[in-house]
Parts: structure tokens; sequence; C-alpha cells
């Protein structure tokens, strides 16, 4: 997702095609009924098949564009660190400064990091860009959210994490008695592994447009990803590479921070 101008070409396929589609489609299905209406079977078949695979031939294009460019995203950069052995661990100022260090603008998740009575609570949360786009996508019925919470223990140099995986559904309904809505937010309270939201659409004209807290931000790939293993990688590299380790490190323990 990015605010700049989609290259020209790249527009004039994704307007051009999409309306292709949209007119040879209508055009082959009303033949094709009008064949079946004639008692022409096979050639009415014929021609809404051929309709259906180029509609699907249309949304695998629109699929492959999405999931490019998720894959290139832009990724969090590790600091460069000696891997530390769990008995010399660094201090924990040392590690939430990689940590924190690891923010950028172009990253769609934040990392925070505050002290608490036992130690230090590093925040990683899904930037509100990102929720905005998903909701925006499903034309706010469905909205996604994810955090997660490291708690710091710097007398043991060890850490222990928590994730929450959030939903928003909003129904809307015109009636005899009026206009009802309805909105409710549930979060799932766990750990994750190889988890992921992912939607891929298009707008009227191949372009998706969203207001965002920078000003207005545009996307001809129209991709809302949430991935948590995106944010847990780095941030359990980091702590990994500095000592730290969770109380109890197993098989299990690995596997839930991917």
């Amino acid at each position: 997702m990015t605010g700049a101008p989609a290259p020209d070409r790249t527009a004039r396929i994704a307007v051009l095609s999409r309306k292709v589609v949209f007119v040879v489609g209508l055009a082959l299905i009303a033949l094709g009924v009008l064949a079946l209406l004639n008692d022409q079977l096979v050639l009415g078949i014929v021609l809404v098949v051929v309709a259906g695979v180029i509609v699907f031939a249309r949304g695998m294009w629109t699929l492959r564009r999405g999931l490019r460019s998720v894959a290139e995203r832009e990724r969090a950069d590790v600091p460069e660190a000696p891997v530390v052995a769990p008995g010399a661990a660094s201090a924990v100022d040392r590690v939430v400064a990689d940590l924190v260090g690891m923010n950028s603008d172009g990253l769609p998740y934040l990392i925070d990091a505050r002290r608490t009575d036992d130690g230090v609570r590093v925040e990683v949360r899904w930037k509100v860009e990102e929720v905005r786009w998903q909701t925006l996508f499903v034309a706010g019925k469905v909205a996604h959210h994810w955090r997660m919470e490291i708690d710091l223990d710097p007398a043991r140099t060890t850490y222990k994490f928590i994730e929450y995986s959030g939903k928003a559904d909003a129904r809307a309904a015109i009636g005899p008695g009026g206009v009802a809505a309805d909105a409710s937010w549930t979060w799932h309270r766990g750990k994750t592994s190889g988890q992921r939201n992912l939607t891929i659409v298009e707008g009227a004209d191949g372009q998706v447009t969203v207001a965002g807290a920078g000003g207005p931000r545009t996307s001809w790939e129209g991709v809302a990803s949430i991935r948590p293993s995106d944010a847990k990688v780095p941030v359990f590299t980091v702590l990994r590479n500095h000592g730290w380790r969770p109380r109890f490190d197993w098989f299990g323990a690995r596997m839930v921070e991917k």
C-alpha cells in the first residue's frame, strides 16, 4: 500500500481488463441463456462456462498481484549482534532499545515498551492504518486486529507473552421500522502459530482509496494482510540473540514464536 500513484501501464491494465471482463462476461451469459431457451443445450452450457472461466482468470490475476504486494512488503531490520548464551544475557535496556529500534513507517506493526513493577512490558500491535484498510475492503462488515504483550523479567532474563486476536462484526439492515445497525468486538486471548488474515479486493476502477492520518492513500493491489509471524519472528529473534529465553524453553515454545 502506498500513497504514490501506480504506474500508468498497471493502471490501464487494471481498469481496462476489469471493464472487458464485465462486458464480455455479461454478453456470454446472455447468449448462453438465449441458447438454452432455444434448446441449444451444449452451446448454452459452453458459453456460460467460458464466462465463468474468464471471471475466474481475472480473479486469479488480482490474487497474484495481491500476493506479490504482500511479498514485497517491508520487513523489520533485525539488529546485527552476536548470539549471546542464555547464561550471559544482555541487559534489559539493551534488549528494549533493539526492539523499539526496529520500528519503521513502512512496517504494518508498532513496537512499544514501558516499565512495570516486575520489569518491562513490550507491546507489539498492528497499526491503525492497516485496520482501516481491512475495514474498507470488507465493506465495514468484518475487521481484524492483533496485538501481543511480552513481559520481560530482568532478574531471570526470561520472558512470557500472550496474544490478542480481535474481530469486529458490523451489520446494518433496513426494514419497516427503519434502519438498524449493530456492531461488536470479540477478542481471543491465547497464542497463535501460522495464523493469517488476508483480504484482496479492487475498487470500481481498479484502485482503492482510504483516508488515513497522513492523508488519502491508494493501492492498486488492494491488500490487507495481518500475519502475526511478520512481527513475532523479528521480535523473538532479537530476544533470543541477546540470550533471553522463555521460562520453559522447549519445542512447543519455539513453535508459537512463529
